[in-house]
């Protein structure tokens, strides 16, 4: 009701990247598992559904199921692989496994449409007169419906008992495995779960567009992404989706400006790692802290 279309659209595609970087939480902050391939995710969520409509003439919305199996069976292949790895190694195997795929995708010819993507994705209709997905109002209300229900989720999951066991997995793997549980399979789930968050996203993201192309699988959103949970706090579910959310809209600000916006990226990474090391969450209690330490000097 009050902001111009082009600045709703930009919101869609916002809430979007807030929930991937909000799944992403799970496995960085609360598991300790850094992905520097986490995007891939969305891109075969979106490349799934894209092919699923213009190749084999599915319905949308069965298109957008299609999308999701495609990209939750790719990680359900991949995650007991990466799983039996640890930080750097983790990270390595991520962002190497991230490039097979958007090698796979660039050179796969007239099926993934190669560098120039797959276009012609149509969104799907609602089935309610009063709710036109096509329009820019129609298509937000779906995101921001699909990031609050996966918001809720997340929430719910993280302060269930499976979901706080992953802090003992991240700070003491060996002494939950003295427990009898079964860490390896853990860290699986937990990576596919949040694989599946971004392939949610990325299935919405592809009829939004109405387009998927290779820069959906690039390295560079997988680290757009780290930067959100670094930057909003690798622990707090919602710091990293108001941060992914900001990131994005900070981006497409940027790229009206300079095509080096991922030196501005990269700058606020390094403020904030400086400044602020658990991320902006933690905002106020480094004011409260500093505070103190002045009325403990007197200065105040």
């Amino acid at each position: 009701m009050v902001l111009r279309e082009y600045w709703i659209n930009l919101c869609s595609q916002a809430l979007l990247y807030a929930t991937v970087a909000a799944g992403l939480v799970l496995l960085v902050g609360k598991t300790g598992l850094p992905s520097l391939g986490h995007g891939v995710f969305f891109g075969l969520g979106g490349y799934g559904t894209a092919m699923a409509i213009t190749r084999l003439g599915m319905n949308p919305w069965g298109a957008l199921v299609s999308g999701v199996l495609l990209s939750v069976a790719v990680a359900a292949c991949f995650a007991p692989l990466a799983a039996r790895t640890k930080n750097i190694g983790f990270l390595t195997i991520t962002l190497a496994f991230g490039q097979v795929i958007w090698g796979l995708a660039t050179r796969g010819g007239e099926f993934t449409g190669g560098e120039n993507g797959i276009t012609g994705v149509m969104r799907p209709s609602s089935g309610l007169g009063f709710w036109d997905l096509r329009e820019a109002t129609g298509f937000y209300y779906l995101t921001l419906a699909f990031a609050a229900m996966i918001m809720l989720a997340l929430s719910r999951f993280s302060s269930s008992p499976v979901g706080l066991s992953l802090v003992a997995l991240r700070d003491s793997p060996s002494r939950m495995m003295s427990m009898g549980y079964n860490v390896h399979m853990r860290k699986t789930m937990v990576f596919i779960i949040s694989a599946s968050v971004a392939a949610m996203s990325g299935t919405l993201s592809a009829i939004y567009n109405g387009y998927v192309g290779p820069s959906a699988l690039d390295w560079r959103l997988s680290a757009q992404l780290m930067l959100a949970v670094v930057v909003g706090g690798a622990h707090s579910i919602w710091g990293a989706f108001l941060s992914g959310a900001g990131l994005h809209v900070l981006k497409i600000y940027l790229t009206g400006f300079t095509e080096r916006w991922p030196m501005v990226l990269g700058l606020i990474y390094v403020i904030v790692v400086v400044i602020l090391p658990e991320g902006l969450t933690s905002f106020g209690s480094q004011v409260k802290r500093i505070k103190f330490v002045f009325l403990d000097r007197g200065c105040l």
